[in-house]
């Protein structure tokens, strides 16, 4: 069973009986933000300034999947699948890892493979009709150029100090993702030497600088960036610059690196390009591109051959020798080794005097020097210590000089060097070379081995301070209405982690993923910062914090949401999934890929942020770490609710250590509502003995087993989840979710989730005290349910469990004849496909007339409307007459389809009112008809939730005339408004939507054929009102308002004339009425309700309208809001 829960605007809602009072129901839909200074953080940002500013350096990740050129067909990776690594994708991995790191420190980085993941990509030229010019630009001749035959090559524009001229490139992104950017331009002297790229991405704008003069003709790595799908997202080439009578160039801009399609004896590898050798990437550039030769690259036609020197051959080329010296550029490429396999360690490679680069051995030394030493220094920190090289960390072999790093490719222009990052025929490497902590430490080595190379070549130029480390600990708590106050724990300092910081970065955010220009905070002492002027209407905000010094910006660390709507404290979150080791790494291939952001990407406060905001407003909602939590900076008891992410946290890190622990039980025994999630709890507390007692007595559970073998689960009848299905990762959004944990429900409390497939069993727990304790335990991290409004939907029915006010969704429920017994069940005799039916899936089959019945069950968590949907594959031999029976708890319905046609798309079986609980649809082949066979596979049920519109303003328990004051008393109202002053949608206005939802909840209405009308009277000559008008008026059941405009154009005294012609008239045929006079407390004009009783007679709703208009105006009452019922 799959379930989508959809959120959706009032106006798309089914109206029902409204709730009780005593919990009032809202919807909030997710609008796009505000600018974001207006929002109370930084619209645009920089690259990092730091040690390695006005450094270019070229990197590579070594080999990748080749083609056997000339054997067709034949690609396959240039080193085996051993000890769950293949090194040509390990490369790829170090690379990008490396590349971070100097892009922190202010380097220029010139990848020869593309850089990170991202399979998706969007090339723009110049000529593209999604590229505009503002400004003066002028079209070149350049024989150089990226692009077809024939094409503009560029455009150019002279720079200025303010800017004048901007060329943007807006790709239209294919989904939310994170990017690498990056920009082909032909170098040249003329070039800015500050060529501005702005990157406007989720987040805000991040300015990058590239000196043109250096570097050009290739792609230049920008940065890594989040843009959500569509085109929001783009680039823009400024020629904003302090470098006087030069140019900027609009050529080409690249966004993500995608699937590889250079051909090679006819077949693709149909593989990411990151798995393809650096070869493929220059390639297929070089091919897109005019006025380059395959000779600048490609060494023979032996693709095996050629990328051996394809990466300094290209870097050269790239390289612009003219401007700048060797001493501020450099080229670095990873390799790991092979050999015995007893050997381990880093080694640095140099060629021979006649192959090496002018200052190789230095090169080589510094940086696997670096690598050796950092990695000894944290040795207690890995799965395995580090090998200690010794004094020995480079490698010249006797027999061949290393072909990448040739200086006969490179030609004294910059040095060159391949770090051998260890021997992935070890297993002990072989293990730390797939931990992502110790990629991540080879990369930070490498770094400051390089910062360490130019200084000794560019006479102590260059400063040797290490960008500071990661911050650790972290939290954000909202301090008022608008207000945050975000604290960190300054991170570790040693030779291997970084230097002291000097000050930091926050970085804000409003959607979790892409980020501000950050808030600078000086002093390496200061470890908070309040925001003020944040929206408190805008809903979540998400914080993460840098430190910085001379030599960078450190990576950032993780991120936390915090919703500044006051200071009480509703909801913390925390943040306990710390763990990030090679068992969690994706497998690509039989290897394992170092891939943090698939591993664990330490910003999933963002999915809990949004789920609050989606289901709930006005709540208070802070963040911290764990860290924060056990060092007593942060109080769980100052809150109502916690909500702990535990992830993929187990035994290794603690999911929860003894303060952890003792605080929880402290919390929950006081009160206090716990929602807790994660795959590992159960295996680490309950069957490791970690906290028995306390997972058992507290956490209201015990553990089952260790791996549910599913990825789905559904709810159980009766539970909060009752209604609900869903499915979490499996490796393809978030993380794979390898070991889900079954549980059993412990101390009083009952099974809420069930697991759907693999071994079954309890996927999660809920426990009411009866007082205010309250728990909710999954079995597997709420992070990776991998339907954003079904994530969305289980947390609201957390939420509405710990008695908060929450939106009700939609449900859709996609019940398969795959999902199994607990879903679908059959009587007779059934087949099942050879075909495929419903989402590839088989379904089954009967022959009509015979006594077999399938039957789909379902349970809704409310009453209400629903439609039900029928799929099969239709044929000629289906029944024109498919007979199928509703159970919709007020009864059978009875409904048929014909299966003859409307192949694998869902037909209506009709909309019924559904009664809470459980139900079934039946597929009846006995009652079948006009066909020999009946096809069972898929029904889809979508129920409508309960509106949450209310005309009840004044909470009087009726909606009258007295509601209708209140609405017409802020009408008008553009936002701000509450239910008190008439805003019935809670969209924050009072219009005419609200008077539409107050007409249709009105309780006296005793004639719906005739139509609500709001309209704007015109002044007309004023006469008196006849007997005979007013008669005729009355032969209708009908009731008006009479309400005077804002302008006060319909005056107390004209009203209240009204009001005594309809009180003491004569009407003819002496019909009730009764006439009343609202008065109006803000100054506005009062308004009038006349109501008349059935008459013998009922005119058209036309002619009422018409008759109520020419009594109004006879009346004298020149301009007022007329509502008819």
């Amino acid at each position: 069973m799959k379930s989508i829960w959809k959120s959706l605007l009032p106006s798309a809602r089914k109206n029902a009986e409204r709730p009780a009072r005593g919990k009032s129901l809202s919807y909030e839909p997710l609008e796009p933000r505000i600018a974001l200074s207006a929002a109370g953080l930084v619209d645009v940002g920089t690259q990092p300034e730091g040690a390695l500013s006005g450094k270019i350096v070229y990197t590579h990740g070594g080999h990748g999947i080749t083609g056997d050129y000339p054997d067709a067909g034949d690609w396959s990776f240039q080193r085996p699948l051993l000890l769950n690594m293949i090194e040509d994708l390990g490369n790829q991995d170090q690379m990008t890892f490396f590349s971070e790191y100097l892009f922190q420190a202010g380097a220029t980085v010139v990848p020869l493979r593309p850089v990170g993941h991202q399979p998706n990509e969007v090339v723009l030229d110049n000529d593209d009709t999604e590229v505009t010019f503002t400004g003066a630009w002028s079209d070149s001749s350049s024989p150089i150029y990226f692009g077809d035959p024939g094409d503009v090559p560029y455009r150019f524009a002279s720079t200025s100090v303010t800017e004048t001229a901007t060329a943007n490139y807006r790709p239209d992104i294919p989904e939310d993702g994170f990017y690498p950017v990056y920009s082909w331009t032909r170098y040249g002297s003329d070039r800015a030497s500050d060529f501005l790229y702005k990157i406007n991405h989720s987040g805000g704008t991040t300015e990058v600088t590239v000196d043109h003069t250096r570097v050009g003709n290739g792609t230049v790595y920008l940065g890594t960036y989040h843009f959500e799908a569509g085109t929001a997202g783009s680039v823009d080439i400024s020629n904003r610059s302090d470098d006087a009578g030069t140019v900027v160039i609009a050529d080409m801009i690249r966004f993500g690196n995608g699937v590889g399609d250079v051909q090679q004896s006819g077949t693709i590898t149909g593989r990411d390009r990151t798995d393809e050798a650096g070869l493929y990437w220059v390639e297929w550039h070089v091919d897109h591109s005019q006025g380059i030769s395959s000779s600048e690259y490609r060494s023979s036609s032996d693709d095996r051959t050629a990328t051996v020197s394809l990466s300094p051959r290209y870097s050269e080329y790239m390289n612009r020798e003219q401007s700048g010296s060797l001493s501020d550029r450099v080229f670095v490429s990873f390799h790991s080794n092979a050999g015995s396999g007893s050997n381990r360690g880093v080694l640095g490679l140099y060629n021979s005097p006649s192959g090496a680069t002018p200052n190789q051995f230095l090169l080589a030394d510094t940086l696997a020097r670096e690598v050796n030493d950092d990695l000894v220094d944290q040795n207690g920190e890995f799965e395995h210590n580090w090998f200690d090289r010794g004094s020995i960390v480079t490698l010249d072999r006797s027999d061949i000089d290393f072909g990448e790093i040739n200086n006969s490719r490179i030609n004294n222009e910059f040095d060159a060097t391949i770090i051998e990052t260890g021997f992935h025929d070890n297993a002990q490497d072989a293990d730390l070379l797939r931990d992502p902590k110790v990629r991540d430490a080879l990369a930070r080595a490498t770094y400051q081995g390089t910062v360490k190379y130019f200084n000794s070549v560019d006479g102590g130029a260059t400063p040797v301070v290490m960008l500071p480390g990661r911050i650790s600990e972290l939290s954000a708590e909202a301090v008022g209405s608008g207000s945050a106050t975000v604290s960190w724990s300054a991170p570790l300092v040693s030779d291997a982690y970084g230097d002291a910081p000097t000050g930091y970065m926050v970085y804000g955010s409003t959607n979790g993923y892409g980020f501000d220009g950050g808030t600078f905070v000086a002093g390496g002492a200061t470890t908070n910062h309040t925001f003020h002027g944040l929206d408190p209407n805008e809903g979540a905000y998400y914080f993460k914090v840098a430190a910085v010094n001379a030599g960078g910006e450190a990576l950032s660390s993780e991120v936390v949401a915090v919703l500044p709507n006051g200071t009480d404290k509703n909801i913390l979150i925390v943040n306990g999934f710390d763990r990030l080791e090679k068992s969690q790494n994706p497998v690509q291939a039989g290897a394992d890929r170092v891939r943090p952001r698939q591993s664990n990407s330490y910003d999933y406060a963002a999915q809990v942020g949004a789920a609050i905001e989606a289901n709930t407003e006005g709540l208070v909602v802070d963040t911290a770490s764990n860290e924060m939590i056990i060092s007593g900076d942060i109080q769980l008891t100052d809150y109502e609710s916690v909500v702990w992410i535990l992830g993929e946290e187990s035994s290794a890190d603690d999911t929860f250590n003894s303060t952890e622990q003792s605080l929880v039980a402290s919390f929950l025994s006081g009160g206090g509502k716990l929602f807790l999630s994660g795959s590992e709890v159960a295996w680490d507390l309950d069957a490791l003995s970690n906290g028995e007692s306390f997972y058992n007595n507290s956490l209201r559970a015990s553990y089952s087993s260790d791996d549910a073998g599913t990825y789905n689960a559904q709810g159980v009848t009766g539970s909060i989840f009752e209604g609900l299905s869903l499915s979490f990762d499996d490796g393809s959004q978030f993380y794979n979710v390898d070991f889900p944990d079954v549980i059993a429900p412990s101390a009083g409390a009952t099974s809420a989730l069930s697991y759907v497939g693999g071994t079954g069993g309890t996927a999660a727990v809920q426990y009411d005290s009866g007082a205010s304790t309250k728990v909710v335990n999954f079995g597997f991290p709420f992070e990776t349910i991998v339907d954003e409004a079904t994530r969305n939907a289980v947390f609201g029915r957390v939420l509405d469990f710990f008695e908060y006010d929450v939106t009700l969704s939609d449900v859709e429920l996609i019940l398969d004849n795959d999902d199994g017994p607990s879903v679908y069940s059959e009587t007779g005799s059934w087949t099942t496909s050879s075909s495929a039916g419903f989402n590839g899936g088989t379904y089954r089959f009967a022959v009509a007339g015979t006594a077999a019945t399938a039957q789909w069950d379902f349970s809704l968590p409310y009453a209400g409307e629903g439609e039900v949907f029928a799929q099969y594959l239709s044929s000629s031999n289906r029944t024109t007459d498919t007979s199928f029976q509703i159970d919709t708890g007020n009864g059978v319905e009875s409904s048929s389809v014909d299966q003859t046609s409307n192949s694998l798309i869902w037909v209506s079986l009709g909309t019924f009112d559904f009664t809470a609980g459980n139900h079934s649809v039946v597929l009846d082949a006995a009652a079948s008809t006009g066909g020999s066979v009946v096809i069972a596979d898929a029904v889809k049920v979508v129920l409508t939730a309960p509106s949450t519109d209310d005309a009840d303003f004044n909470s009087d328990s009726a909606v009258d005339g007295l509601d209708f004051l209140a609405w017409q008393q802020s009408f008008g109202t553009t936002s701000g408004a509450d239910l008190p002053q008439g805003d019935a949608n809670a969209d924050e206005a009072v219009d005419a939507a609200d008077l539409v939802i107050w007409n249709t909840q009105y309780g006296s209405t005793t004639d719906s054929s005739v139509a609500a009308v709001a309209a704007a009277m015109s002044p007309s000559s004023a006469s008196k009102l006849t007997t005979a008008d007013a008669s005729a008026l009355s032969q209708a059941a009908t009731q008006f308002y009479l309400t005077g405009n804002s302008s006060g154009n319909a005056s107390h005294h004209e009203l209240i004339a009204v009001h005594e012609f309809f009180a003491d008239s004569t009407l003819q045929d002496g019909h009730p009425r009764e006439s009343e006079v609202f008065e109006s407390a803000t100054g506005q004009a009062p308004s009038i309700r006349v109501i008349h009783g059935v008459g013998a007679s009922v005119s058209s709703p036309e002619e009422i309208i018409d008759q109520v208009f020419d009594l109004i105006s006879e009346a004298g009452l020149r301009s007022s809001a007329l509502f008819v019922n």
